[in-house]
């Protein structure tokens, strides 16, 4: 029925996230009949929601779908910044992007700081394991980046960075809170950008601060942006290091083999990262005119990647609901099956932190498995927030 012009009677996609969190689109495929792709809308407009390889395919060709206009100003500004790579198609997309993988090479130091951090801190009571690994993440990248500050300066840094994260999901207080910090961070990293350029701040040749403060078709506030860009993803990694240390707490298991096996490792991160993957969708516009699977897709029309539905299909995943590492251990996904950080080729709009994500969780889950540690809450997910935290 949606799928034949009745995507009008259907609930809004925007408001259908507010009440049920990551499994909202879930609940409109089965109210679409269970079809897939289906039709919904979002803000009032068309909207085909894809889910199965065929979906995440085209979702990924640039030639069909494109970013601009694809997030509404209100997120796309509080979570990436104006003029972020993340809104621009083609050449401009491309090109910035290269700027920021040159500005993410050799991002190891980054990795062995936050393990020495972790391996470093106290652990004779019980702690959050969110708040430590955004304090530790953050502050291995804010020197990695380029940026030397003390230790408790680059803490309070890093919980404003983080809070910024906490807010995307429109949840009331922390949306408000998230744009006090958005509005903090824009001046503080321009400065940043304007002392480099000035001569009055000296960061490392190559560092991400350096790098960007060099892009002299960037003026301050949009390198600025950028720098965030790549320090708050580093710092958003704890949401997923905290679900991997509950994991490893509740279940010896799992942390004697993360600890004897770096295959074993390698594949419990990649668990984490499908079980609880950072965003429920991801969202594009229709350039020109096509079909997927029967459905019609028309320029304008917003198409939206089921994220969680990707990353949960029973069709892809045996057992989906279980958390089960074992099904990466013989098991490399492509390009287009697991989509925790979104999918498609490198040079297109694939994440270009997800390298540097799954290194920072295998050195996390490393160290981790070799200390006797507990923390405070539990594994339980409440999915009705966004982004989903450990309870």
């Amino acid at each position: 029925m949606a799928g034949r012009g009745h995507w009008r009677r259907m609930t809004d996609l925007a408001l259908a996230l507010l009440r049920h969190g990551y499994r909202a689109l879930g609940r409109e495929r089965e109210r679409a009949g269970g079809t897939d792709p289906f039709v919904a809308r979002l803000l009032g407009r068309r909207t085909v929601v894809v889910r199965g390889h065929a979906g995440a395919r085209l979702f990924y060709d640039e030639s069909v779908i494109r970013r601009r206009g694809a997030v509404p100003p209100p997120l796309a500004w509080l979570l990436f910044g104006r003029g972020a790579v993340h809104g621009l198609d083609d050449n401009s997309h491309r090109d910035r992007k290269l700027l920021l993988v040159d500005a993410l090479a050799g991002v190891q130091p980054l990795v062995a700081e936050a393990g020495e951090r972790l391996a470093a801190a106290d652990w004779s009571e019980p702690v959050m394991a969110f708040d430590r690994l955004v304090e530790v993440y953050g502050t291995a990248a804010l020197h990695w980046a380029g940026i030397e500050v003390a230790d408790e300066e680059a803490a309070r840094i890093s919980r404003r960075l983080a809070a910024i994260v906490d807010g995307f999901g429109f949840a009331g207080p922390a949306y408000a809170r998230a744009w006090r910090q958005r509005l903090w961070s824009d001046r503080w990293a321009a400065r940043m950008v304007r002392e480099a350029r000035d001569g009055r701040r000296a960061p490392s040749a190559g560092s991400p601060l350096a790098t960007l403060a060099g892009a002299r078709d960037l003026d301050d506030r949009t390198a600025g942006v950028e720098l965030q860009n790549l320090i708050r993803p580093t710092i958003a990694v704890a949401w997923l290091g905290a679900f991997g240390a509950h994991r490893l707490e509740e279940n010896p298991a799992f942390r004697a083999r993360v600890a004897e096996d770096v295959h074993a490792r390698r594949a419990f991160a990649q668990e984490v990262r499908r079980a609880t993957p950072f965003t429920p969708l991801l969202a594009g516009r229709v350039r020109r005119p096509t079909t997927l699977e029967g459905v019609e897709l028309r320029p304008g029309d917003f198409v939206v990647l089921d994220v969680w539905g990707i990353d949960h299909d029973p069709g892809r995943w045996e057992h989906p609901a279980r958390f089960d590492p074992d099904r990466f251990l013989d098991r490399t996904p492509d390009a287009f099956d697991l989509v925790p950080q979104g999918g498609g080729h490198p040079s297109g709009h694939r994440c270009p932190g997800e390298p540097l994500t799954l290194l920072l969780l295998d050195e996390t889950f490393r160290v981790l498995s070799g200390l006797d540690y507990r923390l405070r809450g539990s594994a339980d997910v409440d999915l009705r927030r966004m982004p989903a935290r450990v309870r």
